[in-house]
Formats: structure tokens, sequence, C-alpha cells
């Protein structure tokens, strides 16, 4: 089958190391494994094409913004700093005007590749797709990871138009042929905007368990970082907010008093990682923290190998649709995880089987499941082989089969349709 892959979001560079980036490379790598053809019209930039097309054994179309584009981002950015507002590398208008020159080059693929169907990552103000689709008539199958008007209005830098932006994203739902939604809550997200149930189908993030698995050297990570003889708590993250890292700090403050043998590992970076540094000197525990930066996905498993315990400290979010890639891995590498009892993170870990929940927030409920973990290294051992099992049903590859099961009857309605369209009166 021919898939055409879009990702019409000028923040996703595909040969970066962003969680949006690492999925859609893990898909078009299970599509392939699975016989299927793939050409990936994204906003990376032309030069990675050649080593992204190598790597991936796609074809990848780079459509980036028009230069009449990238000057009004300039000028918009400019702007915004002018009034004291938080400037976005991609403003709400840039990124609709985008469509124009995202269409074009999206449909010159579709022409030349000739798809079965259009697999688009959803994306703010991203009409694209729909309008190449709807032209070849061909079935639109968008992924969406979020609610992305309601989450750049509440979690990021804000919407310029929020009713419009809502308006639109709506739209975008309702006409797509089939949703993709990665949790139960997004989903409902869907219903709620007036998609038709029977267009959505939920599809949890999965893992790579060629990468990650239980057999993993960690020892190379902690000789580096002289963790030698350490209880090392872990995580591995972006340091945003919703992720909860500030809470896993007051709780590590409260678990190095008990023992100061426990050392904190943090593989990440983002806008709050600064702040982070600070309050570590503050508390006197520089000694005590590792600040490991942004590595490649290759090398998570190894510092996820170095980790005693992996931590998923989510805060208590109003809604919580996010299907957490990082419990995935956790889980695949088998370590003893300790997440919060929230969303699909509580649905994914079985509490006292494959892992330990705490309530949200709760900072000596944390403190407690790492001490119960500490305390017990059988205990550990045998959650993250079962947590290592349960993630064996969860691959990239299954995902990709599933959703070309869910497909195929589209795509012969379609084909159908058009067959009946051109038969002779």
């Amino acid at each position: 089958m021919r898939v055409l892959y879009l990702c019409n979001d000028p923040g996703i560079d595909l040969a970066r190391q962003s969680g949006g980036a690492i999925h859609i490379r893990s898909f078009v790598h299970a599509l392939n494994e699975l016989g299927h053809e793939v050409t990936i019209v994204a906003c990376s930039a032309p030069g990675s094409s050649p080593s992204l097309a190598a790597d991936l054994r796609a074809i990848v179309c780079p459509a980036q913004l028009a230069g009449w584009n990238r000057s009004l981002a300039r000028a918009l950015r400019a702007a915004n700093r002018a009034v004291g507002r938080t400037p976005r590398r991609s403003p709400d208008a840039v990124r609709a005007l985008h469509n124009l020159t995202f269409f074009h080059a999206a449909l010159r693929a579709a022409r030349q590749f000739n798809p079965d169907f259009i697999y688009e990552r959803y994306s703010l103000w991203a009409v694209a797709g729909l309008f190449v689709a709807r032209e070849l008539s061909i079935p639109l199958v968008l992924e969406v990871n979020s609610p992305l008007a309601y989450e750049q209005q509440h979690y990021r830098s804000g919407l310029t138009c929020p009713p419009l932006a809502r308006g639109v994203e709506g739209a975008i739902w309702r006409k797509a042929d089939l949703i993709i939604a990665v949790s139960e809550s997004l989903r409902s997200h869907m219903l709620r905007a007036g998609v038709e149930s029977e267009r959505v189908r939920v599809l949890p993030n999965a893992v790579n368990g060629r990468l990650f698995h239980a057999d993993l050297d960690g020892i190379p990570v902690r000789e580096r970082f002289k963790l030698k003889d350490r209880f090392v708590v872990g995580f591995v993250g972006s340091f945003k907010r919703w992720h909860g890292v500030d809470l896993l700090l007051a709780a590590f403050r409260d678990l190095h008093q008990k023992g100061a043998s426990s050392h904190l590992l943090l593989v990440g970076d983002g806008p709050l990682r600064l702040q982070y540094e600070e309050e570590v000197q503050k508390a006197g525990l520089a000694q005590a923290v590792t600040f490991a930066g942004a590595v490649s996905h290759q090398d998570v498993p190894g510092y996820l190998a170095a980790m005693d315990v992996a931590v998923a400290p989510y805060p208590a979010l109003e809604d919580f649709y996010y299907s957490p890639l990082k419990l995935f891995e956790y889980m695949a590498a088998g370590r003893a995880v300790v997440a919060s009892r929230i969303g699909q993170a509580a649905e994914i870990l079985m509490d006292g089987d494959t892992g330990l929940l705490f309530e949200p927030g709760d900072r000596a409920g944390l403190v407690d499941r790492i001490q119960r973990f500490w305390r017990d290294a059988g205990l550990r051992q045998e959650m993250g082989r079962r947590a290592s099992a349960a993630c064996s049903t969860r691959t990239w590859s299954q995902n990709a089969a599933r959703l070309i099961g869910w497909v195929e009857p589209q795509i012969q309605q379609f084909r159908g349709d058009c067959r009946e369209h051109r038969a002779p009166a």
C-alpha cells in the first residue's frame, strides 16, 4: 500500500529529537517493515532530506515556509515582543498562510506517488491535507495527539483568535474520513466537537521493542556520571510544566535527606531547565542531581538502564488527554516505574503489578513509592520484568498493522464510489 504522510507543522523538524519527530519516524519505520511505501511531506529543512530518506526508506519532500511567510513571522514576533507578549516561532497567521505552500507541495508529491490514502499528523490551522485528499478522492486519516486549540490557549503562548481556531479545528476533525486518537479522553474531545463516533479509533502511543528492552547496559552511563553504588531515580522528557519535574525535584529533596546515596538523573531539555538548575543549586543538591541534557533517541535506552527507578510525575491537569510516550519506553526497558494516577498513565501502568502509582501532586506519596523500590531490589526487578512483558504488545509495528486494517475498508469504499461516479448512465 502507498501512504502519503503529511506533517504541516513548522515546529516539527523530522531530523531532530522532539517527541513529535520521534513519533513520526517510528511510525514510518513500522509501515516500511510491513511492506508499505511511504512518501513524507513535512516542514523539515531541504538539507536534511537525503539522510532522512535513507534512514526512513521513504521519499521526503520538504515544504518549508515561503520567504514572504518567514518575513511575516519575523515581523509578528517583533511586534509581540514590543507589547510584552511571548513570541511564537510560527504565529497563527503564519501557520494558516503556510497552507498555500503546503497544499502545492503535498499535491505535487501525491500526483507523483499516487497514494492509496493520506495519513496526516494533525497540526493547528492545517487544512491543506484535507483539500489534497478531496482533490484526489482518497481517504484522509488524521492522527490527533492533542486538542491543539485548547492546548495552545491553556498551556502554551495563547491564540490570536481562540473561537476561530476551535472552529477550524472542529471542521477538520469532522471532515476527516478516519481519526486516530491517542487516548479515550481525546476521543471524548472529538465527540464533543461533533465527530461521528464510528470515525474515531483510539490507538495509544507505542515503543520500538528493538531499541527499548530489558537487556540494556547502564554501566557506561553510570561510569560517565560517577553513579557507582548510587540509587538512581530518573526522568526522561522535556522540562515543561505539565511534565511535573518540579514535583520530582521537591520529592527528591525529601528523599535525599533520608539517604545521601540517592541520585537524581534528569535526561532532557526545555524552557524550565534553567529554573530547575537554579533550584537545585539553592537546595545544595548540585552533587546529587545530574542534568544530562538532551540526548539522541538512540541513546535514551542506555540512560534508562542506568536508572533504578524511572518516574513520570504528571501534575493534576484538568484534562489529561496525552498518551505518555515516556511511560511505554520506561516499561519496555524493564525499569521500576513510578507514575501519577492520571489519564492513560493509570490505564497503562497496573498499580502493584507493572509499577507503582501515586496521586498527582502528592509529594509524600511520590517519596513513599520511590522508597518502596529503594528498600526492595527484588520488587524492582520483578515489576520491571512484568512492565517489559506488558509492553511486548505495544509496538509501533502492531499500531501500523491496526491502522492498515482500519483504513482498508475506507479505501475500498472510495474506489467503489469513484467507479460508480465514472460509470455511464
